[in-house]
């Protein structure tokens, strides 16, 4: 996976244009992440802990969004497999809740929430060094190098509870970390394919933005 990974980011970044609507996607992604933090365990006011956490991924997707026209030089409309990155998150929510569930007999809404973090900060640790490694830009290099501090800053003691709570039900981690890793290759499968397409119809570093995949207006149902 992790080689798969690699190579597609190393695709993306030989187009400005791919990566700014990369970038894009990757902003909705922190988006949906701070959304579903706002409406479960932050629709009241939260402990400090989780209104760190939730300032941070605004603020990721704040910054994705602010670099997306930085690369592209204008505010930038289309995404990268947009469908597909939600259906990602979307499918990942509620299989972890689902299965945390059969554990402990009943919905455990922190649970939920400390399952879905550990799962999707595991992902960030690997795919954004990655794509820091992959990206000729220095500002998006830069960024992701705070981004990755910032998610180790509460990553660890996330980690450390939700592994105390599941071990207190005997289920294991790693069950929901195998869960995480197929839904994650389905897709990276969906991107390969998109990235594939775009560049061999144009010359690297001259990619239109006409030529996108999902409108936002296909974006917010698919999040919905």
């Amino acid at each position: 996976m992790r080689d798969r990974i690699q190579n597609v980011l190393r695709q993306i970044a030989q187009s400005p244009q791919v990566e700014a609507r990369w970038l894009h996607t990757v902003s909705l992604m922190e988006f949906i992440g701070a959304r579903k933090i706002s409406r479960t365990v932050a629709d009241r006011h939260p402990s400090l802990e989780v209104l760190n956490h939730l300032a941070d991924e605004t603020r990721h997707a704040f910054a994705f969004k602010r670099l997306s026209v930085e690369v592209a030089g204008t505010e930038v409309q289309g995404y990268l497999c947009p469908e597909g990155a939600a259906r990602y998150f979307q499918a990942l929510d509620h299989d972890l809740a689902a299965w945390a569930t059969s554990y402990t007999g009943a919905p455990d809404m922190y649970l939920h929430y400390l399952l879905t973090t550990t799962a999707i900060e595991r992902r960030a640790m690997v795919l954004y060094p990655l794509y820091k490694a992959a990206s000729r830009h220095a500002g998006v290099r830069e960024e992701l190098g705070r981004v990755v501090t910032e998610e180790q800053s509460h990553r660890r003691s996330i980690e450390d509870a939700c592994v105390a709570r599941l071990n207190a039900v005997g289920a294991s981690l790693d069950e929901a970390l195998a869960q995480e890793e197929r839904l994650f290759g389905a897709f990276i499968t969906e991107l390969e394919t998109v990235v594939a397409r775009e560049l061999s119809t144009v010359e690297p570093d001259a990619l239109p933005f006409a030529s996108t995949q999902g409108s936002d207006v296909q974006t917010a149902r698919a999040v919905k």
